[in-house]
């Protein structure tokens, strides 16, 4: 069965097939214009050194249709790679440099794109508006003008970057691990060592983080090129669709086809990235970087007519192997087909002469449109029906046409195989929410969700209508409420989906499980303290706020590979110590936003008016939640701890226990109010006591094991060896153990 990864709380998932509105900032019935204000010797600085990341301080504001938005202090440099040399030059400009945390309308950054390669300057946008007629979660974009110091500098493609902001708009989350994959990113093995795709190239790495960078952990990109390269037979796609949603990966492979997209993954291992999904465990391809599309080509290559089948040039393992599994091929084939129709339609041709018509009198007065390659504004009308040699050898239009044509005589006809090609389980208090897409190529499919709930009996239910449709895609998304009979169960979960010709398929080829709760140990959190004045210093005399640590496990833990923080949405705060903790043991650590006291010290505090604190596995693994507390104010002096050991209710101690049992004295002795608990450790197979006793004895899980009444000795027989605590009736603690 597929373990589904749990990373944030419930309540706090975002729904799936996410498109954020165009809103303010991306409409494009209209074109914005965007003013830059910076110190002329910091631009004249800027174009000396193009090269540079350096990013220059700036006044920025946003108008469209009578409505600017200004922000103070932003930061502008050249974006790109060979393109900085170029005369017209992109920018990227970063609206939390100087102010940390802030972002405009939603973005922390924004890409103008000068397209100085493509005569039309439709190209790039035009694939991004393919990829989302096919749903396919991509970056939105329109047409700007730019001024620069109240200079007009021209008409450039707004691109929306992608970073923790987009993933989040996107899947709901933004916890997972993020490779910007650059030449030569082919997801070729390369062992099952992680450190071997951390290799560099021209200067960066083919597969950079983009989140969780500072952790540097590449395990789950080990994981899935060994899936796609080792994996065979009848076990490469099961195995794929644990880790890879490769149902989407079939849009983005028609759509690179389409629009012969050479400098993708497919035809230069080039300008993608990846994004481990942290509900669902699965990675999503994004793609990125659109300009060399519709015919433009530097390589000597028809991109028109070539191949649906064998497009790619070099050697590109998931592009080759999942066109190896029919039913993939069949429903690559379909979206090929359904690329075909629209690019051929009446629809298509309108969409995009009224964007050309829309900045046609703005690039006629674009200053740096002639000087990279002698455009003229008669190229640029001619610009969708006509080539002009070199690098751009068919117009916008007619490559279309000849790429549909060829592509149509192409493709098999088969009726593919519907898909279900997004599903995930949120669990919440008492429920499970389920959401799924299913997809096929023709109208009068159903679907239906199948479910049991711990030993019960298999369950179904059928849709033959969706929750909501996709105004723009057409995708139809379900969804489903499980109420739990519990707070605690495990939920099974699959999915089918069957077309009117009776073709089913069924998702995963098992099902996915979910245990409630979510926390997951081994590790607790056991008891902190948000305001420390007199309770225990730290070992610089501090009195600072302080958290607990228990390993609930029988076995030891390393705590390297754990993470702490005051953030739900950032779960990778704080690296726990690279040690292991002994089971039934406890760890402290101290809450000080001192990490450079050392490593029990975390980078950051907690609030005593109320706070959230998660414990979380790795970032290769979506940082799944071991444990989580959501409290509200504190008292001082005062700690919140379980009423037992890495279980229980949480309760206050107004006689805190750090470092120790919660049912202990926190003293580390086996004493308390004169009562006297021997041999201490237990070797003859008799707790003996120094008076006639009342209480319980619980294991280090905090579980009751015998229940006392007035005895001054018991038969420790029951007992394995190991940490336990005797509480009396009157509260008395004593820790003690077992032995052989």
């Amino acid at each position: 069965m597929l373990l589904v990864a749990f990373a944030v709380l419930a309540g706090r998932l975002g729904g799936q097939i996410i498109y954020p509105e165009r809103g303010f900032i991306f409409g494009d019935e209209e074109i914005p214009r965007i003013d830059i204000t910076i110190p002329q010797s910091s631009l004249d600085h800027l174009y000396e050194n193009p090269q540079e990341d350096n990013e220059y301080q700036a006044q920025f504001s946003f108008t469209r249709g009578g409505t600017t938005e200004a922000l103070e202090d932003v930061g502008v440099r050249f974006r790109g790679n060979t393109s900085r040399n170029a005369q017209k030059k992109s920018f990227k400009i970063s609206f939390n440099t100087f102010e940390q945390g802030r972002d405009f309308y939603g973005l922390e950054k924004m890409n103008l794109n000068a397209e100085t390669n493509d005569v039309s300057l439709l190209r790039s946008k035009l694939s991004w508006e393919l990829f989302r007629y096919l749903g396919v979660p991509g970056s939105r974009c329109n047409h700007v003008l730019l001024y620069i110091n109240n200079a007009f500098y021209g008409v450039y493609v707004n691109t929306e970057h992608i970073d923790e902001t987009f993933v989040k708009s996107r899947f709901g989350t933004n916890d997972g691990n993020l490779y910007k994959c650059l030449w030569p990113a082919d997801l070729a093995y390369l062992g099952e060592d992680q450190e071997a795709y951390k290799f560099t190239e021209e200067g960066r790495r083919a597969y950079a983080l983009r989140i969780n960078e500072e952790w540097d952990d590449y395990a789950d990109l080990a994981d899935l090129v060994g899936v796609i390269n080792l994996a065979t037979g009848d076990q490469f796609p099961m195995a794929l669709e644990k880790v890879f949603n490769v149902q989407q990966y079939l849009k983005v492979m028609a759509v690179d086809v389409m629009t012969g997209n050479w400098d993708g993954y497919i035809g230069n291992r080039n300008n993608y990235y990846l994004y481990r999904d942290q509900v669902t465990g699965r990675f999503e391809y994004i793609p990125y970087d659109l300009d060399n599309t519709f015919g433009i080509d530097w390589l000597g290559e028809d991109w028109s007519d070539r191949s649906i089948y064998s497009w790619n040039r070099e050697t590109v393992p998931l592009y080759e192997k999942v066109l190896q599994v029919e039913a993939y091929r069949e429903q690559f084939s379909a979206y090929i087909r359904q690329m075909a129709d629209y690019m051929s339609s009446e629809a298509f041709r309108l969409k995009v002469e009224g964007w050309h018509a829309l900045i046609s009198s703005w690039v006629s007065q674009d200053p740096y449109y002639p000087l990279d390659w002698g455009y003229t504004y008669s190229d640029f009308t001619e610009a969708l029906v006509t080539g002009r040699g070199g690098h751009l050898k068919y117009g916008v239009l007619a490559f279309a046409g000849i790429r549909a044509e060829s592509a149509l005589q192409q493709a098999i006809q088969t009726d593919a195989p519907p898909l279900i090609t997004h599903a995930r389980i949120r669990p919440g208090k008492g429920r499970v929410d389920v959401d799924w897409v299913a997809e096929d190529d023709r109208p009068g499919f159903a679907t239906t969700m199948h479910y049991r709930i711990g030993q019960e009996a298999w369950a179904s239910q059928t849709y033959a209508e969706p929750a909501e449709t996709d105004p723009v895609s057409g995708i139809q998304i379900y969804r489903h409420l499980l109420n739990l009979p519990g707070e605690q169960a495990a939920v099974d979960v699959y999915f089918t989906v069957t077309d009117g010709g009776g073709q089913e398929t069924r998702y995963p080829a098992d099902f996915l499980t979910v245990t409630l709760p979510v926390a997951d140990g081994p590790l607790r959190i056991n008891e902190f303290m948000a305001s420390n004045s007199s309770t225990r210093t730290d070992e610089y005399g501090e009195y600072d706020d302080w958290l607990e640590i228990y390993n609930a496990s029988g076995i030891p833990v390393w705590m390297g590979d754990v993470y702490l923080s005051d953030d739900m949405g950032k779960p990778g705060k704080y690296r726990l110590p690279d040690e292991y903790i002994s089971p039934g043991a406890f760890y402290l650590l101290w809450l000080d936003g001192q990490p450079d006291q050392g490593a029990r010290h975390a980078p950051f505090r907690i609030e005593m008016n109320g706070e959230e604190v998660r414990l979380s596995g790795q970032p290769s693994e979506g940082f799944p939640v071991m444990d989580s507390l959501t409290f509200g104010p504190q008292l001082t002096d005062v700690a919140l701890g379980r009423s037992a050991d890495g279980a229980g209710e949480w309760i206050a101690f107004t006689d805190p226990t750090p470092g120790f049992s919660n049912l202990s004295s926190g003293t580390g002795e086996y004493t308390a109010d004169r009562l006297i608990l021997y041999p201490n450790p237990v070797t003859d197979g008799t707790i003996r006591f120094s008076r006639n006793i009342s209480g319980v004895i619980y294991n280090s899980l905090g579980v009751a094991m015998l229940q006392l009444d007035d005895v001054s000795s018991v038969d420790a027989g029951p007992l394995a060896p190991g940490v336990y605590v005797f509480r009396s009736a009157d509260r008395a603690t004593i820790r003690f153990v077992v032995g052989h």
